[in-house]
């Protein structure tokens, strides 16, 4: 019987080894340490202290890497997130097209 996600699974959820197999890397958002490789409309999500605190469509991003500025999914508007305040970036799998 599956379990409701709760706090505690959801913050190991990205941690967790994927099953091998075909697909199985496109199952789970890659991390992205260097922000200077993302892209504009980039689908991602945004943790802090190993927990998501955000997640949604980049919509500017610095030359630098130095910041982002995030279309937020859910309709919460756009928000802006430095690099220097330690946060990791992980960018969601692009959908397969069938």
């Amino acid at each position: 019987m599956d379990k409701a996600p709760t706090k505690e699974n959801e913050k190991t959820l990205y941690s967790r080894p994927q099953p091998a197999g075909r697909g199985a890397a496109a199952l789970s958002p890659e991390p992205v340490p260097n922000w200077c490789t993302l892209s504009r409309s980039d689908q991602v999500e945004i943790h802090s202290q190993g927990l998501p605190i955000a997640s949604g469509r980049i919509d500017m991003l610095a030359l630098d890497g130095s910041l982002l500025w995030l279309q937020q999914d859910e309709g919460k508007g756009r928000a802006l997130f430095l690099h220097s305040d330690g946060l990791r970036v992980y960018r969601r799998p692009a959908p397969r097209n069938a």
